[in-house]
């Protein structure tokens, strides 16, 4: 029973010690898309996270030929716990994903 006890203690002493939820809002947001492959979005929130990213439709070379595939380029930014802000770009095309950490 004491063991139960100290164990809800502590529970109890972790989940009043931990942050307040941030009440984020959305302060920016586009979206676009035509319909063919072809889209651009970004959106800003409060707490300084951001995203951005446009994709194009190409005609790509394939193994077995011609091939149509969407080719993405953007960033995304965020800030950690610390207050650090972290940013990264990056491109997704046929060669893969392909990162850029900036922070």
């Amino acid at each position: 029973m004491k063991l139960l006890f100290v164990t809800l203690c502590v529970l109890v002493a972790m989940v009043s010690s931990a942050p307040a939820p941030q009440d984020v809002q959305i302060v920016e947001y586009e979206n676009n898309n035509d319909g063919t492959g072809n889209y651009d979005f970004k959106f800003a929130l409060t707490d300084g996270t951001k995203q951005e990213e446009k994709g194009e439709l190409k005609d790509l070379q394939g193994e077995d030929g011609p091939v149509q595939a969407v080719v993405k380029t953007g960033s995304y930014e965020f800030t950690d716990l610390d207050g650090k802000v972290h940013k990264v770009s990056y491109t997704a095309d046929e060669n893969g994903f392909h990162p850029n950490v900036e922070s």
